[in-house]
Parts: structure tokens; sequence; C-alpha cells
């Protein structure tokens, strides 16, 4: 049964959130792309990418890890992993005091596919190419392990909670969200920076390519990183003078072993209603990930039998930046975070977000969108 929008958020709560995207850096950006449905296709730079597989992709604008963030810790840095630093920049510019405390009781939760791919070929490379396999460069080292974005964004802003990274390609980011909320109610942290980050690069661009041969996968390769800010209630948010977003009341993942990722994913949204005590009658918006190929036409047709036509969400996320693999689902939820603002109405809207990746994993997430200045 509903909860009534007078009922305050018991589970917990997204305060915050930022976003690194092809629309530019920070909420802002974010917010006036999706507004405009700003184009941001454009052919790779050679001279940048070397020869890659892709007539068009969807990149940050301009983003260069070390002009961004600066010379001071950033030597060696991988793409992926300077693009969620420089989200958490972003978020921690609105939300100062979480780290306050030295960051003790501060998480960082950070989903991915692989961490970067570029940085296992980089790796690879250079062992083949020196004069002995160990001979490679030891700055390079670090972007062979799949939590190197996790850790460099906890000790670059200074963040001591305890450190998480959840690979699991396009269904990582909502995976995050559980893993984050589950340490809120264990009470390991009080609040969870909980992100998820996608790079785009020249291993990324072949690794795809020869992934999808064959298929009808259109869309381009996207890259970014989005964050959010998830603390344990509505009560505890209010009392740090932080405005409570949305009400995260539940989040399930499921693998398709029987070759049907429509029943898969059915059975996976229906979990995700039961456990957050609704039904599918009250669901306002659904909004799949849009990454193109097999998984998106079943994840539409999946959203739409189950909520109806009006309800799945229009425009697409993933038709304005692309592929965004493991970041595609945080995306997903700051876009509606997006749309939720600019409502005229002052009601509760239930929310229904799924993610489906090509290797078979499937989750779904429903979240209680909340009015801004409730």
């Amino acid at each position: 049964m509903l909860r009534t929008e007078t009922n305050r958020a018991t589970g917990p709560v997204i305060t915050a959130w930022s976003a690194v995207s092809p629309f530019g850096v920070g909420r802002e950006a974010f917010e006036r792309g999706l507004s405009a449905g700003h184009e941001t296709a454009r052919p790779p730079d050679t001279a940048e990418w070397g020869v890659v597989a892709d007539a068009g992709a969807r990149l940050v604008p301009d983003f260069q890890v070390r002009e961004v963030l600066g010379k001071t810790g950033t030597r060696g840095l991988d793409r992926a992993t300077g693009l969620v630093i420089t989200a958490v920049r972003e978020l921690l510019r609105d939300v100062p005091d979480i780290a306050s405390d030295g960051g003790l009781n501060t998480a960082v939760v950070l989903g991915t596919t692989t961490g970067s791919a570029q940085g296992y070929a980089d790796l690879t490379r250079a062992s083949f190419e020196g004069r002995r396999p160990q001979d490679v460069p030891p700055v390079a080292i670090p972007n062979m392990a799949m939590n190197r974005a996790a850790s460099a964004s906890a000790i670059f802003h200074g963040v001591r909670g305890p450190n998480s990274t959840i690979a699991a390609g396009r269904v990582a980011g909502l995976m995050a969200l559980e893993y984050g909320r589950r340490l809120l109610i264990q009470h390991r942290a009080d609040t969870v920076v909980v992100g998820a980050t996608e790079e785009y690069s020249q291993a990324r661009s072949w690794l795809e390519h020869h992934r999808r041969a064959g298929s009808e996968d259109r869309v381009e390769l996207g890259e970014g990183s989005a964050v959010l800010l998830l603390e344990r209630s509505e009560s505890e948010a209010e009392a740090a003078g932080r405005t409570v977003l949305a009400e995260v009341l539940s989040v399930t993942s499921r693998v398709d072993v029987n070759g049907d990722p429509a029943a898969a994913l059915h059975g996976c949204v229906s979990a995700s209603l039961e456990a957050a005590e609704v039904s599918a009658q009250d669901v306002r918006a659904a909004m799949p990930s849009s990454c193109g190929g097999t998984s998106e036409s079943t994840e539409t047709r999946v959203l739409t039998q189950m909520f109806g036509v009006e309800a799945v969400v229009r425009p697409e996320i993933g038709s304005l930046i692309g592929d965004t693999s493991a970041a595609a689902s945080l995306f997903q939820i700051v876009a509606l975070l997006c749309t939720a603002q600019r409502r005229s109405d002052d009601r509760d809207h239930l929310a229904v977000v799924t993610a489906v990746d090509p290797d078979g994993a499937v989750a779904g997430a429903v979240l209680r969108l909340l009015p801004v200045g409730r």
C-alpha cells in the first residue's frame, strides 16, 4: 500500500547528487543538458584517442584529468578514476560538512565494470614491450586494481569510512546503491557517497566493438560519473540541514539463468515492488537504462507491460549521453531527480529504475521522489 505524502521517509534517503557527463562537469551542466536535450555525440579525435572502432562517441567535453584536478596527486590516474574524483569534488562543494569529522563516518561505494580497461591494456602492453616482463612503469600498476577509483576518490577527498567497489557492468550502479543502503541500516556509516564511473578509451572502444559484433546496437559509447549522497533517514538529514530529494524504498537484483531476460527482469521488478510494499498501479515513472541492443528493447517492453506507456520516461537518458555501462543506472536516477525538481505539483511520486547487463544480471529499484522544499 502506498505511503501517503504526509508520511516521513523512514528508509535511506538521497539528499544530494552531482555528475560529470557528456553535458559537462557538475550538477548544473547536467540539468541544463537534460532539459535542453543537448546533442553530445562527436567523432573521437584520433590524436587523443588513437585508432578507435567508433565513428562517434559521447565524451565529457575538454576533460583532461590533470587539467581538471591539478597536478598534485594525479600523476598516472586513469580516466575512470579522474571522472569519479571530479564528481565527488562537485558533490562535496554542496555538502562539505560530511567530511568535517575527518571523513570517518562517511563511506564510499563505487560501481564499475572492470575498473579501467585502458589501464589493463597499457600495463599488459608495457610488459610485452619491456626488456623483461616486470619492466613496467610503476605509476601504471595501480590502474590495474579494480578498486582504484573508489580508493583514490576517498584518499583524494579525505573520506575514511568503509570503501567498497561493486563490479557488475550495467547493474553496478543499482547494486552499489543497495550496498550503501545496507551500510546505513547496519550503522556501518552515517553517510554514504554512492557512485559509478565509466570511461571512454581505445581499449573499451575495441572491446565493445567485438562484443557487439553482429548485433543491432546503435547507441554510441558514452562516459562519465554520477554520485549520490545517501543518508539513513529524513530526520537525520534534516537535522544536518539537508533537503531530502528521494527515499530509496527497495533495490533487488537477479541473474537470468534461463536465457529469458524479460522473465528475469519482470520477477526482479515485482520483487522490488513487494519489498517496497507498493503496487504497480502506484508507479508514476519507470526508466530503463536505454544502453542499446536487445537489453534495451527488453527493458522497455517489460516496463511498458507493467506500468503502461505513459509511465515509461522519455527522453531516455541513454539517447542523450550514450551507453555509460556501469554508470548508466545512477545517471537514470539523477535524471529522475532533475525531472522531479521541475514538477509543479507537491505530491510524492513513485519511480522504478531498471538495468539489464548483456551477461545476464538484472536489477531494479523503487524510489519515492519527494517534492523539493517539502
